[in-house]
């Protein structure tokens, strides 16, 4: 420690006198820090996820500052010993009394990233709550409910409890209805496939999932293969199936079905059809879009990132004798266009956590007059960004 600070000092501006050192070490330190960022935006601007990197690089600045200044502080050697062992202690004290939870989410947030079984956009099923994950951190894993609320879960649970997670390449849509015995089953399944068919599902199927005391349990289930439409496909598969069993005149009522007052045995519970034109359902993810708002934008960013990936590597490809050499012109401008879509996307995100840290601050009376007037720099991005759509995944 001694050789390494008289070092310091021959290097050191005589007229800093005994702050030369402390002056050296942290003007390095924050030229490294300038470099460091430089790096990290570069690697940005190229599409690169820099986001627990830059986290990490931090962390480590801020410990190495706060052990150099110790260090290079004119004091007393015994009072800087003293120190170094105090900042050592409370590390160590730090890391035992959180071992079990930080860092324990620490290790699991590396093994969900190794394992990677889901990433940004994707359903995910975690105690009989689906969502879709729109951010993954060191400590947790965020995701959006069906109500559009977000929803914080530690690595370490998901890790030690199971979760399903919904395939990007597509999923199967069910929705099950209770019949009663005095329908024949063949009737009750042509009229399932129908509602299946209606639903835009490919190759469905249906099966009888239980033989009740007082009724049939029949699953009705369809191949999707857009897996963004989730939730909008799950509903309209249960209109469908009310429509075919209602026009297939099959009532859906309970066996317990009890009403005092007299009908006749000819009357059949089935709402008559409306003529007047309808609005059609929902195919375009109009739901998804408001439900999954902050994870449709971080599933826009996972996409960009790979198709980015996808034709740097096109561009790096050598071309063997004898083949096509493909067009490098226009995969430049296709991945200009893309990188500056990626920017796009990623300030949206910014947007999206912005908005929901200001939500989270207390609303006082000042602070709901000051949200009466927007800031000079939200005017400035809303001005830029109009007639611009949020980029989609496809």
């Amino acid at each position: 420690m001694d050789d390494a600070l008289d070092a310091v000092v021959s290097v050191a501006p005589s007229w800093l006198g005994q702050w030369g050192p402390f002056a050296v070490v942290i003007g390095l330190l924050f030229v490294s820090w300038l470099f460091t960022r430089k790096v990290f935006a570069v690697q940005k601007s190229h599409g690169a996820d820099t986001r627990y990197r830059e986290q990490g690089t931090r962390l480590a600045f801020r410990l190495s500052g706060l052990l150099l200044a110790i260090s290079t502080i004119p004091m007393n050697g015994e009072l800087r010993g003293q120190l170094l062992s105090l900042v050592g202690l409370l590390m160590s004290a730090a890391i035992a009394l959180s071992s079990t939870s930080v860092m324990g989410n620490l290790m699991a947030g590396f093994m969900l990233r190794t394992v990677n079984s889901f990433r940004a956009g994707d359903y995910i099923e975690f105690r009989n709550e689906l969502g879709r994950v729109s951010q993954r951190g060191l400590l947790h894993v965020e995701f959006q409910n069906e109500t559009s609320e977000l929803v914080t879960v530690p690595n370490l649970l998901l890790v030690q409890e199971p979760y399903n997670v919904v395939r990007a390449s597509g999923t199967v849509v069910s929705a099950e209805v209770s019949l009663g015995y005095d329908v024949d089953r063949r009737d009750i399944e042509a009229a399932l496939l129908i509602a299946i068919d209606a639903a835009e599902l490919e190759n469905g199927f249906v099966q009888i999932r239980n033989l009740g005391d007082f009724s049939v349990n029949y699953r009705a289930s369809g191949w999707l293969k857009e897996a963004g439409l989730l939730v909008s496909a799950r509903s309209r598969l249960r209109g469908k199936i009310l429509d075919a069993l209602h026009e297939a005149g099959i009532e859906i009522v309970s066996p317990n079905f009890m009403n005092q007052r007299p009908l006749p045995p000819e009357l059949k519970f089935i709402p008559k059809r409306r003529h007047q034109a309808q609005p059609d359902d929902d195919k375009t993810g109009h739901a998804e879009e408001i439900l999954f708002n902050k994870a449709e934008v971080a599933s826009a960013v996972e996409q960009l990132q790979i198709k980015i990936k996808k034709l740097k590597d096109s561009l790096n490809v050598e071309v063997a004798e004898g083949e096509e050499a493909p067009d490098r012109d226009a995969l430049k401008a296709e991945l200009s266009a893309l990188t500056e879509e990626l920017e796009l996307a990623r300030q949206l995100a910014k947007d999206e956590i912005a908005r929901d840290r200001d939500t989270s601050n207390g609303d006082s009376e000042d602070e709901v007059e000051q949200a009466s007037e927007p800031p000079a720099e939200e005017s400035l991005l809303d001005e830029s960004s109009v007639g611009e759509t949020p980029p989609k995944a496809k």
